[in-house]
């Protein structure tokens, strides 16, 4: 595709992030609803999308298996340690014991739920913009019809999951959505210029899709919290499962079938070839001889040279045939 169209790829990218973050705002009052479909659409990205990427990437790049992991591990441990941020009221007995909204413990849930969501919000948006940055950068070097309509889809759930978390924790999500926006433009723009190492990728891929899995974890927790008002129901986490489930499908089909990347985030330079193994020093191919129909012939050996001989033991070369090609013989 020509340059257009992948500038015209990534705005469409850009502009599915700020629809999913316009529902979020738009029904706020199902906030929670949106949030166990966005977070539950997210794990189903990191798991079908993100780390199957990062495990062939690893693969292509000659990168130890175990060092996908680890980043996996990693990026799961820090979103955990930023979401356990927060604190709560501290009731000492020395003075009246507080009641209604600040009854003991009453306070710190609302406000571990509260650091939750914008710890949460902030490792989602970290996470979501060198994501973004990657998508964007392969945009330019492998653009498709799948590959955009894949980008569109999770981009959408993605920029509902980071509205809703920050809305949660009272954050204005808006510098954040500008910077989940623009990281696919500077993905791109940095491509044409200076592609990352091939090394370097998969171990960023596995440390998104542990920040992902956690934060959409995070996600379906603080979303949970809300079934205690009836915000939340079953009846919507079997439709968030579900859609999840659709979703992971949809991706794995068509990674499948149609042998294409619905998230494409290898970036590698056009001009890298595959590297193939040379041949052993001092080998020589081995090229087998055609059969021929003196080889059905009696052979034997006299003075190192090989002689064919009838049926009669006569032979039927002469002695200067020794010079000659061992070729198919006529017939004597």
């Amino acid at each position: 595709m020509s340059l257009v169209e992948t500038w015209l790829s990534v705005a469409l990218v850009s502009a599915s992030t700020l629809g999913g973050a316009w529902l979020a705002r738009r029904h706020s009052e199902r906030v929670a609803v949106w949030l166990a479909i966005a977070s539950a659409l997210m794990f189903a990205v990191a798991v079908s999308d993100v780390l199957p990427d990062a495990w062939s990437d690893a693969r292509a790049a000659d990168v130890s298996s175990w060092v996908v992991v680890g980043a996996v591990v990693a990026g799961f441990i820090v979103v955990t340690l930023l979401s356990r941020e927060g604190c709560g009221c501290v009731v000492d007995g020395t003075g009246p014991t507080p009641v209604g909204l600040h009854a003991p413990g009453r306070h710190r849930r609302l406000k571990e739920a509260a650091g939750t969501a914008l710890f949460g919000g902030l490792g989602t948006a970290v996470a979501l913009s060198t994501h973004r940055a990657i998508e964007g950068a392969t945009l330019v070097l492998s653009l498709s019809v799948a590959v955009v309509a894949a980008l569109v889809v999770h981009s959408a759930s993605e920029g509902l999951a980071l509205t809703a978390l920050l809305d949660l924790a009272g954050k204005r999500a808006r510098r954040w959505l500008v910077a989940a926006c623009l990281s696919p433009a500077a993905g791109a723009a940095v491509a044409g210029v200076w592609p990352l190492p091939g090394r370097s990728v998969p171990v960023l891929l596995a440390v998104m899709c542990g920040a992902l899995a956690r934060t959409a974890v995070v996600g379906l927790r603080v979303a949970v919290t809300k079934r205690k008002e009836g915000l939340l129901t079953h009846r919507h986490l079997i439709a968030a499962a579900g859609i999840a489930v659709v979703l992971a499908a949809a991706m794995t089909t068509v990674r499948s079938a149609y042998g294409v990347r619905p998230a494409p985030a290898t970036i590698r330079h056009p001009a890298q070839r595959a590297r193939t193994d040379p041949p052993p020093l001092g080998a020589h191919p081995v090229i087998p001889a055609p059969p021929s129909r003196s080889d059905d012939r009696p052979r034997s050996t006299t003075r190192g040279r090989h002689q064919h001989t009838r049926h009669r033991g006569e032979s039927c070369l002469s002695p200067s045939d020794h010079v000659r090609r061992r070729s198919p013989q006529t017939a004597c």
